[in-house]
């Protein structure tokens, strides 16, 4: 009997459950306590918390530009798609006709860390570091967070988020961080890293990049022809929750084939893509849980109107049949495509689409531009992904 009494009073169970009731009732306030802190150092200052995220980007930085230079010594890309996912055969197999409906993996080897450094290195080390001592301008990576705030279409827990208009874009970052914050603290103690991957993931840094890899990935199945990104249609879906903190970027967009390393009618595109990159914050992996890619090379626009083109030249009876401005048309847009360091292809089109506050980029805008207006195009583009 004196056994089971003492089974009865269960003293471990009373100590714990006032321990846990301690520690859940400090979270309201180690929250506030933060919230303050960002409100005091941080908020309306172009600046934002040094982390674990910030200090890796700066420690690696002089690595990748070493390695970037050894790779351009021999004509090659910084960066490559393999690099950071899997590739299995069907990605890189050269062939005309493409139906590609799969997920793709990351490099196990490859840290989520890597992925997002990589992504501002990129494109942006000669504005992000230009330091003395190569430390990260923070106030830059705080400046483009809310600039692509506004351009992209933003949900949070099933919920539209509307970036402040009229604000600049330090505040924008602020009210987005703070509504994070907010978020965050209805189930744990609020990091500010976590808000600082963010932020990164949020700059369409990550889509530049992320583009580019996959460009050069279809190129190697198209060779030696190239691809060129177009109408671009894009929105991101965070999800802040107990059991999952991840960011879902969606995309879709369209593309050219060259012939002859050129676009023959910017009226037409050849092939499709459409992608979901998962950035998960909580499990510290990416992947593209969507990728599919569709192109149908044999009945490109480019042979078909060249061939009609050729066709009326060979035969004067057949070129009534055809508008000479047409005509023209065709040999106007047969421009080549610059091309970067390892046969990249300098796409003129994807900053416009990406950067800008419309989801799709209009191929009105196409046929209004001289070959002039287009090559300077080509040129700046060229040296923003690749100088």
């Amino acid at each position: 009997m004196s056994t089971t009494k003492s089974n009865k009073i269960v003293v471990p169970k009373k100590n714990t459950t006032i321990k846990s009731k301690t520690v859940k009732s400090k979270k309201p306030s180690r929250n506030n306590a933060i919230k303050h802190t960002y409100n005091k150092d941080y908020y309306g200052k172009d600046t934002l918390p040094t982390t674990n995220i910030i200090q890796y980007i700066e420690s690696n930085f002089n690595d990748y530009m070493a390695m970037k230079q050894q790779k351009s010594a021999i004509n090659l890309p910084p960066s490559s798609f393999e690099d950071f996912f899997i590739v299995d055969d069907i990605l890189i197999r050269k062939e005309n006709v493409a139906d590609i409906d799969i997920q793709i993996n990351k490099q196990p080897n490859v840290s989520l860390n890597k992925f997002l450094a990589y992504s501002l290195y990129y494109s942006e080390y000669k504005n992000w570091f230009n330091s003395p001592n190569k430390k990260m301008d923070i106030s830059s990576l705080k400046n483009q967070s809310g600039k692509d705030l506004s351009r992209l279409g933003i949900t949070i827990n099933n919920k539209i988020y509307d970036s402040p208009i009229g604000d600049d874009n330090n505040i924008k970052t602020d009210h987005f961080n703070v509504t994070i914050m907010n978020i965050l603290s209805t189930f744990s103690v609020i990091d500010f890293d976590l808000i600082n991957k963010i932020d990164i993931v949020m700059c369409q840094n990550i889509l530049n990049f992320s583009i580019d890899l996959i460009t050069l990935l279809i190129n190697k199945k198209t060779a030696p022809e190239n691809i060129q990104i177009t109408k671009v249609e894009k929105n991101a879906t965070i999800n802040l929750t107990k059991s999952q903190q991840n960011i879902i970027y969606n995309l879709k967009t369209k593309f050219y084939i060259t012939k002859d390393r050129g676009i023959y009618n910017g009226d037409f595109t050849c092939g499709d893509l459409e992608l979901s990159l998962l950035i998960d914050l909580k499990k510290n992996t990416y992947k593209f849980s969507k990728f599919k890619c569709k192109y149908n090379a044999d009945i490109c626009y480019q042979e078909e109107e060249l061939g009609a083109l050729q066709s009326n030249v060979s035969n004067p009876d057949n070129q009534s049949n055809t508008d000479k401005n047409d005509s023209s048309k065709y040999l106007r847009y047969g421009i080549p495509i610059a091309l970067g360091i390892g046969g990249i292809v300098a796409s003129p089109f994807l900053l416009g689409a990406l950067g800008g506050k419309n989801k799709k980029l209009k191929t009105k805008k196409l046929k209004h531009k001289k070959r002039k207006r287009i090559s300077k195009q080509k040129t700046k583009t060229k040296k923003y992904f690749y100088s």
